[in-house]
This record gives C-alpha cells, structure tokens and sequence, in this order.
C-alpha cells in the first residue's frame, strides 16, 4: 500500500482551503496589531488607577524614600496629600482637636475663612475662640450636648448658630465624633460642620409666612362677621324701613272708605325707588354688575368717579386704549386691589391726590396707584414684605388673591408718598 493511503478517509476527503487575502484595517474594523495596542493601552491606563487606588504593593509601586510612591516614571502624590486636597475641596468646616495637646495641633480646614472670616491660624491660636463665637443663647445647648457625648460616647448631631468675624449669625448642622485611646480614656474629637443658614432662613420665612396665613384667616373670618352685620344692619336700618313703610300704607288703602290719589300713588312711589336705589347700592358695594357685564376698564372709571365724589379726592385714571377684557380673576384682582388702595389713600394717608396707571404688554397687566399722602411706618412696611402680615386684612388679602395668579404685589413708601404696584402675568382669558 502506498503511503498515502495510510490517512484517515476524513482527511483524504478534505480539499485544501484557498488562503484569503488579508483584510485591510478600518475604523470600524480594526487589524489585529491595532487592537492589540489598544488593549495594551488600556490595561496601562488600568494599571495606573489601580496604582493610584489600591496601594503601590498590588500595582508594582515604589517608595523613593521620601514618602511618595512610584510607578514607572511617574509620581504619586501621598496619601495624606491625597486627603487634604479631598477635605480641602467639599463645602463643609471639618475639624479636629485633640484633648491631651495644645489647640495649636488641632486641625480646621480653610472654609473657616470663607465661613465666618478668621483663617486657619487665626482660628487654632486662641484655645476658647470657637466656643466665644457659638451664640450665647446656643452655648448651654452645646456644652450639654458635649457632655452627653464625653459621658456616653454617642456622636453629637444637631445645629448650632455661630457668630460670624463681621458679626453675621450663622446657622451649621454639626456631626461630632469623640475618638478614645485603647485604655478608653478620650483622645480627640472630630466632625464637620455644614452651613445651613440659606436654609433655616427659608424655613423662618415659611414659619413667619405661615403664622401670617393663619393670622389672615381668623382675621378674614372675623371681617367676613363684621361685613355680615352690617350689611344685616343696613338692610334693617334702610331698606327694611322703606319696606314697612310700604306695607303700612297699603294697609291703609285697604281701610273702608279708603280713596286713591295721585299723592299716594306718588308716595308709595318713592318708597318704592328707595328700596330699589338701597339694594343697588349694596349689591355694588358687594360687588358690582359691571365688572361681569362691560370688565375692568367700565368698572374701574365708574369706581373711581364715584370716590372721587364722595371722598373729595382728586383721581386721575390711565388707561391705555384696547387694553379689552382680562379674564374673570384677573380683573376681580385688579379692581379688588384698586378699591383697597384708594380707601387706604382715604383713610391714613391724608393726601389729596391719587394717581392710577394701568399697563400692559404682551405678557403682563400692571396697576399702580400712587399718593402723595404720609406714607407707611417703616417697620410696618418691613413686615409686610418679610410676612405679607401686619397690615390688615385688606392688603394681606390682596397679595394672596394676586400671589395665586402668578403676579406680585409691591409696595414702596416713604414721607413723599406710597405706591403701590400690581403686575400679573396675562397667561389664558378665562
């Protein structure tokens, strides 16, 4: 038998593969060298994290003998370089300070200068200055939440205000470890101290606003009373009489012998315009018919006409023409905060003038009323833009029926006069 015929029959049988040519390389299929170089560069670039994270003894890592480490050609910064530069850069005061050594060995990271305006030095070379600059009516709180600590060794979590180079209050929620020695006695405190001021301030302006709201409510509740009795006294006091009056004149046309004239057509007559006259007036002063039927424009000049006749104020009135209808809560609002600012002119200002101006552009309507009256107390100004509180119920009242529209109310005030301001956004009629 022939040498060839000693191989096995799938081998025989095989044909021999033509060889391919190579493929050329591109971007989206890389040659086998380049991928080669890429994961060669890869694991370098691996390399070098794992050098930088795990330590110099997994990764190939040697010491110069100064403290820092090595790999290949490059230098790595020390570990407590490395820490530094992480505490250095969160926006918190870290610190530590030692119970058996001397303040000057303890540790605050430099935001103690943008913080409350000392720089490091000047902090850690006065033992007792960072208890001076805790705020008296916090210092007790402190001293017995430290204790709390020394005594059970539970951490310190709470805030604190402490007072600032410049004399600002500041507010820090401080956490506060203490460390002990292997025989248990304490070794060294250290925490962080995170500046919550911005925060609690919110939070005193929601307190503040809220004990506002709630002030507003029951005095709203009581106004609402007040308004009830007299528009029952009103109705009592004018049209109930007009009306009994009425009745008994009828009843005595009913008497025998009873003859109709002219002079009691013409009395029954003017009781009869009085009660009507009464009830339009109230139902204006409730809320009036042309501010649904005609809007703002038609409401407003018959308003202002009117106090001007009954308070003897002189009121100019601006309007720009085609300012047209604003929507339902939009004119309520204007014309509610228009009638408070004009009975407030009437009532404490003392000016004899008032000036209204009404604005708009494509995005907002604007109404500013403007006096040359007394003016309002600072302090009572100041309030009510800290609270929306402290003016009475009218102006607290309009605020919010303006704030729930998406607009403000601002008012300026000084001996020359007031002015008040409203701007709402115009968003859909309604």
């Amino acid at each position: 038998m022939r040498e060839t015929d000693s191989k096995p029959i799938e081998q025989q049988s095989q044909p021999e593969q033509p060889t391919s040519p190579e493929q050329p390389s591109s971007p989206e299929h890389p040659s086998q060298p380049e991928q080669q170089a890429e994961t060669a560069e890869a694991e370098a670039i691996l390399g070098d994290l794992a050098a930088l994270f795990l330590g110099a003894a997994d990764s190939g890592a040697e010491s110069n003998g100064a403290g820092e480490e090595r790999v290949g050609s490059e230098v790595l910064p020390k570990p407590d370089d490395m820490y530094r530069v992480l505490v250095e850069q969160i926006p918190a005061l870290v610190f530590i300070a030692y119970l058996d050594r001397r303040i000057s060995e303890a540790y605050v990271s430099p935001q103690i200068e943008s913080a409350l305006g000392f720089s490091q030095e000047e902090w850690l070379e006065d033992p007792i200055r960072w208890y001076a600059h805790i705020h008296p009516d916090d210092k007790q709180r402190w001293s017995t939440d430290a204790a709390e600590m020394f005594l059970s060794g539970q951490p310190v979590k709470a805030a604190y205000r402490v007072l600032a180079r410049d004399g600002r209050v500041l507010w820090f929620h401080c956490e506060v470890r203490m460390v002990r020695k292997a025989d248990g006695r304490p070794w060294f405190l250290h925490g962080v101290g995170f500046d919550i001021t911005e925060l609690k301030e919110k939070e005193q302006a929601l307190q503040e606003r809220g004990a506002a709201l709630q002030h507003l409510s029951s005095k709203l509740m009581r106004t609402q009373d007040d308004e009830r009795r007299r528009i029952a006294r009103e109705l009592h006091d004018s049209l109930g009489q007009y009306l009994v009056a009425v009745k008994m004149i009828l009843g005595n046309a009913r008497q025998p012998g009873f003859f109709s004239t002219d002079a009691f057509h013409s009395e029954i007559e003017e009781l009869v315009d009085h009660c009507i006259s009464e009830t339009r007036t109230l139902s204006h002063l409730l809320h009036p018919p042309i501010l649904d039927d005609m809007g703002f424009v038609a409401a407003a000049s018959w308003y202002v006409d009117g106090f001007g006749k009954r308070s003897g104020i002189n009121v100019s009135l601006e309007i720009p023409e085609g300012l047209g209808r604003l929507g339902d809560a939009i004119e309520v609002a204007l014309f509610r905060a228009l009638q408070e600012a004009l009975t407030n002119i009437h009532r404490h200002s003392g000016s004899t003038g008032a000036q209204i101006r009404v604005g708009k552009d494509e995005h907002k309507v604007s109404l500013e009323i403007v006096d040359q009256g007394r003016g309002m107390p600072a302090e009572l100004l100041a309030r009510f833009h800290k609270t929306g509180g402290e003016t009475g119920v009218g102006l607290a009242g309009i605020r919010e029926r303006v704030k729930e529209l998406g607009g403000t109310l601002e008012i300026r005030s000084d001996d020359a006069g007031t002015v008040v301001s409203v701007v709402i956004p115009r968003g859909e009629q309604r």
